[in-house]
C-alpha cells in the first residue's frame, strides 16, 4: 500500500461566476487537455448499439421512445459542446451552470417545464502516491426516454461497468426504461464509496498494528491525515442521504414506483457508508489515545530507569562528597589503602542497590 505523505492542500478553484448573470455558461475546474467526447448508447430488450466519438448532429433522432438512449459526455471543460447539448435537449441554463462547475456540491433538482430531473454527485478516488481522496464531478439528467451523463475527462471511465452489464444476456438494465438506467448510474457511483472506504479501513488496520507494537511520532501525523480525508469523504456522502430521500418521497413522474424500490437500496448503502465513516472516526480517536498511551508508557519507562540510576549514584556521590572535604583531621585519608577500600565499598554499595532494584522489579 502506498505510504501516507504530507499531501498538498486541495486545489481551490476561483469562483469565476461571481458577478455574472445567473445561468451564464462558465467552466470552473482544473485545466484539462483534450476534447470532450460524446458516446451514444441506445438499446431495448432486443438490440444494443454503442456509438463512440459522435457529434451533436448525430443525436437528431433522440429521444426515440422505442429505445432507451444514453448520451455519455466525458469532459465538461468545453463550453461550446455543453451549450450545443443545452440547445438540443432544451436544458435549463441554471442546469448547464451546475454541470460546468466541478466544485458544485451534490444536489437534485426537477425542472418541471423542461421535464428534466437533474442530479449532481461526486465519485471519490484515492491517489495512490499520497493516499489523498479526490472527487470527480458527475452530473446526470433524466428525461423522457433518455439519460445524459456528464463526467470530467479522466483515464478511468466511471460508467464502463454499465456497458458491460448491457452486453450481458438477459440484462436487467435492458429490460427496464431510462429511469432504471438513471438508478444504475447512481448505484455505481455509491459502490465506488465502498471501494474507497475499504482502502481506508485497510490503512487504519495497518496503523493500528504499528501503533500497538511500536508507536512512532509519524503515526500521529498519519492519523491526522486520515481523519482529514475521512471528514472530506463524509462531506461528499452526507448530502446524498437527503437527496435520495427526496427521490423516494417526491412523486417524480420520470421515476416509476418499481425503480424507487431499487433506489431505497441505494439509501441503505449510503446510510451504511455514513455509519462506516463514523466508526472510522471513532477508531482514529481510539488510535490517537493508544498512541499517546504508548508514548507515555515509553516516557515512564525512561524516567523510571533514570530514577533508578540516580538512586544508585546518589549515595556514591555522597561518599565522594564527604571525602572531598579538605579537613585535616580525617583519619581515613592517612590510611595507605584507604583509596582502594573506598572504591571497593562504593562498588559493593552500587552492586547491592542494583540487585535490590532488580529484585523489586524496578529495572
Amino acid at each position: 500500500m502506498a505510504k501516507l505523505q504530507s499531501a498538498k492542500k486541495r486545489i481551490k478553484y476561483a469562483n469565476k461566476s461571481v458577478f455574472l448573470s445567473a445561468g451564464t455558461p462558465n467552466y470552473i475546474g482544473k485545466e484539462v487537455k483534450g476534447e470532450s467526447l460524446i458516446k451514444l448508447v441506445t438499446y431495448n430488450t432486443k438490440e444494443l448499439a454503442v456509438y463512440n466519438n459522435i457529434e451533436i448532429n448525430d443525436l437528431n433522432n433522440i429521444p426515440n421512445l422505442d429505445y432507451v438512449n444514453w448520451i455519455e459526455v466525458s469532459g465538461v471543460h468545453q463550453i461550446d459542446i455543453i451549450s450545443k447539448i443545452e440547445k438540443k435537449f432544451h436544458l435549463h441554463p441554471l442546469l448547464i451552470e451546475d454541470i460546468l462547475n466541478t466544485t458544485q456540491k451534490p444536489k437534485i433538482e426537477y425542472f418541471e417545464k423542461e421535464n428534466h430531473l437533474f442530479f449532481v454527485l461526486k465519485v471519490p478516488r484515492i491517489i495512490e502516491d499520497t493516499f489523498e481522496i479526490e472527487n470527480e464531478h458527475i452530473a446526470l439528467i433524466l428525461g423522457n426516454g433518455y439519460v445524459i451523463s456528464f463526467q470530467e475527462l479522466d483515464t478511468n471511465n466511471v460508467f464502463d461497468f454499465i456497458i458491460k452489464r448491457l452486453n450481458r444476456e438477459n440484462s436487467k438494465t435492458r429490460r427496464h426504461k431510462a429511469d432504471y438506467l438513471f438508478y444504475s448510474l447512481i448505484d455505481l457511483v455509491v459502490d465506488n464509496y465502498f471501494l474507497v472506504l475499504s482502502k481506508l479501513e485497510e490503512k487504519l488496520s495497518d496503523l493500528e498494528d504499528q501503533i500497538l507494537f511500536n508507536a512512532k511520532p509519524e503515526h500521529q501525523n498519519q492519523l491526522f491525515f486520515l481523519k482529514r480525508e475521512i471528514t472530506f469523504m463524509k462531506k461528499t456522502i452526507l448530502p446524498l442521504k437527503d437527496i435520495i430521500n427526496q427521490i423516494i418521497r417526491d412523486p417524480f413522474e420520470l421515476i416509476s414506483n418499481e425503480v424507487k424500490v431499487y433506489i431505497r437500496d441505494i439509501m441503505d448503502h449510503v446510510v451504511e457508508n455514513l455509519e462506516t465513516i463514523e466508526t472510522f472516526k471513532d477508531d482514529i480517536e481510539n488510535l490517537l489515545v493508544n498512541y499517546h498511551s504508548q508514548l507515555s508508557n515509553k516516557m515512564n519507562a525512561v524516567m523510571k530507569t533514570l530514577t533508578v540510576f540516580t538512586a544508585i549514584f546518589m549515595p556514591l556521590t555522597f561518599i565522594v562528597g564527604i571525602y572531598g572535604m579538605n579537613f585535616d583531621n580525617m583519619p581515613e585519608l592517612r590510611n595507605t589503602n584507604g583509596y582502594f577500600y573506598t572504591l571497593i565499598g562504593m562498588a559493593l554499595l552500587a552492586a547491592f542497590l542494583w540487585i535490590y532494584f532488580k529484585w523489586k522489579k524496578y529495572l
